[in-house]
């Protein structure tokens, strides 16, 4: 006979259409029903999520106590265990280890009990670096409901991950839930369609808790009773004991909802803030505490990690919730980065605290660098002078001395303040910085007369830089970046009027982009956005492409489009000393029912790649929306550079004809879910929209070995951070801290103090399909690691030794 696995669930977003606060109330309700249920019936009810048990824990610690008896006896199964089900393609590697194991430390702390099997019935698409990331954080089998559009080998299958590791999979295609009352029937119909003889059955009332209920317990009872299959009340691990998949899929599980990959910007730029943040500060930390000089916030940096985690949830960073969601998960971040900027000033101020006074005359700037490797690179501060100058014709320069007290290239440029007054100073500079330490840079300024640069209106901006065999074109009749040479290689499409267009596609209110047009890419042709000939609204009184800056380090170029109501400006800085330009795009979008794109034609043929959680994979070339992190590339062979785009935070985009389309914006509808044939939101009144407004945008755009994208992109999103500090005279003498990487490409993801041993986690990343060998050196302590295609590695440092984990750990 057929084995049908029964896995009673009630699965429950905490936040959706509702606020988090009636999300807890319906856990209490739900789970309090299982318990019931539980003392009338031989049934095993099974759940996830951190988040919701400690909604228990807080507010009914009777209950709580219940459910530990119950698991204590086998009648209630902690299922899944993860912090929460996050959205399952934009969190980075690293956030996806902390949902992993922060889950298992409370469930372990609370129960005694994890889960080997993970579940994930809700997120929209699953990439494939999940994989390793299961495997070495314990778990060894998947349950997911959302495969995506495209196919897969059978409904139980080996998933293959970025590293050829492997985990079991259920792929629950016909949901996770069943209807009130109907759930005989619903598993009777799901089990006789299962090719597989020993097949798992999802079932409970769902999407806002209830689980099971006394008419479906009796009901499967009965079921049970007439014999024709064999049907267990069970759980994942039990189920996945009696299968052997022999199938592989070795490719992420997408398409799905690809509107998500783009809907509510301002959550998934912040959360991509909060992440590099986070992973920064506890590097700090670490460094500071490892010297002496601050205690290990461990309490407040496990705070700021259940910010993050929670802000991850399914429908918050994707984007589908009402708004209530989205300003949810703001405060969340907001909170998290608040703790942050405390953490780092702390450690910060005491790594100054080593400084000697300053000289006469002298503005200290001490420059963090996050990476375990010298870095040169450019540098930005500000700071304000000793006095005012109320000059018209003069006004002040500063020169910027190294350590050693060699001059380095330098820049003054607009401050952030818009007091019209020489008095507050941005200085650029590029300059080595060392490694995970701090180094001191002095400025002196100096008063002469003013200098100005004009530019001719309608002429082309060049920047011919033979001397890093840089070429930028940009044109000034359109705006746009009309061509990018490195060493005479053209990057551009030159056929194509010039890139970083931004452009207007038809779309509809629904923000999770179920509709045939866009799972398929959007099937209309773009309306591009023309550049302004009379800036109005927002850029009222500016000209159509003006010069900006125009110095020793870059040239900045800004221009104003439009399209029907929205307003966008385009910066362009180009450096002219490193290969990159960074593109600064500002929106302001004022039109519904259109997906903002911006529009860079390649010259490079290949694959298109892009950044994955611990991986780099293929995307889609045939105008399908992608997901990737941040860097997106051009592969054209082993030999050549790749064509990168980083961003901070841009997860959408597409690939057709040449083109890449950076995915800005949405002019969707709060939780707009298309039902039948129904409009999707009212015509007879006004509802709210998502991103109306200001929204902001920073790109860069190099070439480089693929090996390299990981490393660059997190210099990108993680510069070094410098401040004018006047250190004060003391004696603190502490000892020194070094950590070196024989192959800096191999990335530093983070470091922290580990929750359960003595010591510090070092996490370690090859994000490369090659395999490599490195040496590592933390203060005089030396291991040799060898690194698999796209690994992941965890080492320990205890004081004296580094040792490899086979595990993840935090």
């Amino acid at each position: 006979m057929k084995e049908v696995h029964l896995i009673c669930n009630a699965h429950l977003d905490p936040i959706w259409q509702w606020e988090w606060e009636e999300g807890a109330a319906a856990a209490l309700s739900t789970f309090r029903s299982a318990a019931d249920l539980a003392d009338e019936f031989d049934y095993i009810f099974c759940h996830n999520e951190v988040t919701l048990y400690k909604y228990i824990e807080e507010y009914a610690p009777t209950l709580f106590a219940r459910i530990k008896e119950l698991i204590r006896i086998g009648k209630w199964h902690i299922m899944g265990g993860w912090y929460l089900q996050p959205d399952c393609n934009m969190p980075q590697g690293e956030s996806f280890v902390r949902q992993i194991l922060t889950g298992r430390q409370y469930f372990m702390e609370k129960f005694g009990r994890w889960s080997t099997t993970a579940i994930n019935f809700d997120p929209f698409g699953h990439t494939r670096g999940l994989v390793q990331i299961m495997n070495k954080c314990g778990q060894d089998s998947y349950i997911l409901c959302r495969t995506g559009d495209d196919p897969i080998p059978a409904e139980q299958f080996l998933w293959e991950g970025f590293d050829g590791s492997r985990v079991k999979v259920n792929a629950a295609r016909d949901s996770y839930s069943s209807p009130l009352g109907k759930a005989a029937n619903i598993i009777r119909a799901r089990a006789e369609k299962k090719a597989e003889d020993v097949v798992c059955i999802l079932w409970g009332v769902g999407n806002h808790g209830g689980g099971p209920s006394r008419k479906d317990l009796a009901d499967i009872e009965k079921l049970m009773e007439e014999g024709s299959m064999e049907i267990l009340h069970s759980t994942p691990e039990n189920f996945f004991a009696k299968i052997d998949p022999k199938l592989v899929h070795d490719k992420s599980l997408h398409i799905s909802m690809p509107g998500c990959y783009t809907s509510m910007n301002l959550i998934k730029s912040r959360h991509a803030e909060l992440e590099n943040t986070l992973y920064m500060v506890e590097k700090l930390c670490s460094v500071a505490a490892m010297r002496g000089l601050i205690e290990y916030p461990m309490a407040e940096l496990d705070e700021v990690v259940e910010d993050l985690l929670n802000c991850e949830f399914h429908d918050v960073l994707p984007g589908s919730s009402v708004r209530a969601g989205e300003e949810n998960g703001l405060r969340l971040i907001d909170h998290g980065l608040q703790i942050l900027n405390r953490l780092r000033a702390r450690a910060y101020f005491a790594l100054t605290a080593m400084e000697p006074k300053a000289a006469e005359g002298e503005y200290p700037i001490l420059v963090l660098n996050p990476n375990p490797y010298p870095w040169e690179t450019e540098i930005a501060c500000e700071l304000t002078l000793a006095d005012q100058n109320w000059s018209d014709t003069t006004a002040s320069y500063a020169k910027v001395l190294d350590e050693n007290g060699n001059e380095v290239l330098s820049q003054m440029v607009k401050e952030e303040s818009n007091l019209n007054l020489d008095w507050r100073k941005r200085i650029l500079f590029r300059a080595e910085v060392k490694p995970l330490s701090l180094t001191r840079f002095s400025i002196y300024v100096d008063v002469k007369d003013k200098k100005e640069k004009k530019y001719e209106s309608g002429k082309n901006i060049v920047a011919d830089l033979p001397e890093i065999g840089k070429y930028v074109e940009i044109d000034g009749k359109t705006g746009l970046l009309r061509s990018y040479r490195l060493w005479g290689k053209e990057y551009i499409g030159q056929n194509s009027g010039g890139a970083f267009r931004p452009v207007f596609y038809q779309d509809n209110p629904d923000p999770w982009a179920m509709g045939n047009f866009q799972l398929s890419g959007m099937g209309t042709d773009p309306t591009p956005f023309l550049l302004m000939e009379h800036p109005d609204g927002p850029f009222e009184g500016m000209k159509s492409l003006q010069v900006i800056e125009d110095g020793d380090i870059y040239l900045g170029v800004e221009c104003f489009f439009q399209c029907e109501n929205t307003r966008i400006r385009v910066e362009y800085d180009i450096y002219k000393s490193n290969p990159a330009v960074d593109v600064k795009v500002d929106v302001f979008m004022n039109d519904m029912n259109r997906i903002l794109k911006l529009a860079v034609p390649v010259a490079a043929q290949g694959e298109y790649i892009g950044q994955s959680a611990f991986g780099t994979e293929e995307l889609y070339m045939n105008g399908r929306e992608c997901i990737a992190q941040r860097f997106v590339a051009m592969r054209e062979n082993e030999q050549e550079n790749c064509l990168a785009l980083f961003n901070r935070g841009t997860y959408g985009s597409s690939w057709k004809d040449g083109v890449i389309s950076m995915s800005l914006l949405r002019g969707a509808t709060y939780c707009a879910h298309p039902i039948k044939d129904r409009p999707i939101i009212p015509i007879d009144r006004f509802v709210k929209k998502i991103d109306m407004g200001e929204r902001n945008f920073v790109f860069r755009l190099t070439a480089a070995p693929e090996k390299a994208l990981e490393r660059l992109s997190a210099e990108f999103n993680m510069p070094p951070y410098a401040c004018n500090v006047f250190p004060v005279d003391t004696d603190i003498n502490a000892p020194k801290f070094s950590l070196n990487i024989s192959d800096p490409d191999i990335v530093l993801v983070t470091m922290k103090k580990s929750a359960k041993k003595s010591g510090y986690v070092l996490r370690l990343l090859n994000n490369y399909h090659e395999a490599c060998e490195v040496t590592v050196n933390c203060c005089g302590a030396d291991i040799t690691l060898s690194f698999g295609k796209y690994e992941v590695k965890t080492v320990l440092y205890d004081g004296n030794a580094l040792t490899e984990s086979a595990e993840l750990s935090i």
